[in-house]
């Protein structure tokens, strides 16, 4: 499945979302939004944390793809990457992990430097210099104040953070996000770990708003895919 394809050699900027439409893939990624849009018919959740148990079950991938849809439907979107350990946002976008969220935590640029315009009319921050305070960057009071402006200018801000288990985090960005969509990459996901992130991730006062399988390999056709649940 090309999408999988694509992002084993490296290739981040491939969204299966804008570069093949009608593919059963962008079809499950609608289905996607359209469940999310109706667990947010009340538009609380502006700011949405995804995250996982492990690392590479498709979050990075999910949420660049999501971001465009929502954008196609006139939504003003914005991502963010907060996994300051190994990001990879700035590579979908195609552009140098520069002038980002730690930066701007550091005074050396301003709000309208922070913010990245990409030709799909998606919005996006890159995590910026490499810092050894990730928890400080991450507890901050002025990362908690922009996420407070921000909520003003956007109808979805998309938050890519790292899995649960491997690092605590997830679980210090729960504070800035209004719900949670955890990523299971299927056959891939153990169920143990699964269970143990999101009993962690229960402790906190941040709901988890749905599921989402990525991932995914259907009976027939051999296709990959994304099914999302309702988790309340």
């Amino acid at each position: 499945m090309k999408i999988l394809e694509k992002k084993s050699q490296g290739n981040y900027e491939y969204l299966v979302s804008r570069d093949s439409p009608n593919s059963f893939v962008t079809e499950s990624l609608q289905k996607t939004i359209i469940n999310l849009e109706y667990a947010n018919i009340d538009g609380k959740y502006k700011i949405i944390q995804f995250t996982s148990s492990v690392q590479s079950e498709g979050k990075t991938t999910l949420i660049s793809n999501l971001a465009y849809l929502l954008a196609q439907r006139g939504k003003k979107v914005l991502t963010v990457d907060l996994d300051l350990r190994r990001p990879k946002l700035n590579r979908v976008y195609g552009v140098i992990n520069k002038d980002g969220l730690t930066d701007y935590l550091l005074g050396k640029i301003d709000k309208n430097s922070l913010i990245n315009h990409s030709e799909d009319k998606v919005d996006f921050i890159t995590t910026g210099e490499k810092t050894t305070s990730i928890t400080n960057v991450l507890q901050s009071a002025k990362l908690l104040a922009l996420f407070e402006e921000l909520k003003k200018d956007y109808d979805y801000i998309l938050l890519d953070t790292p899995p649960v288990i491997v690092v605590s985090d997830a679980l210090f960005v729960n504070r800035i996000a209004d719900g949670i969509i955890f990523v299971v990459a299927h056959a891939k996901a153990k169920k143990a770990l699964v269970k143990e992130a999101i009993s962690s991730l229960s402790k906190t006062t941040t709901p988890i708003i749905g599921f989402c399988m990525t991932q995914y390999k259907v009976s027939r056709g051999s296709k990959y895919g994304y099914t999302y649940k309702y988790y309340d």
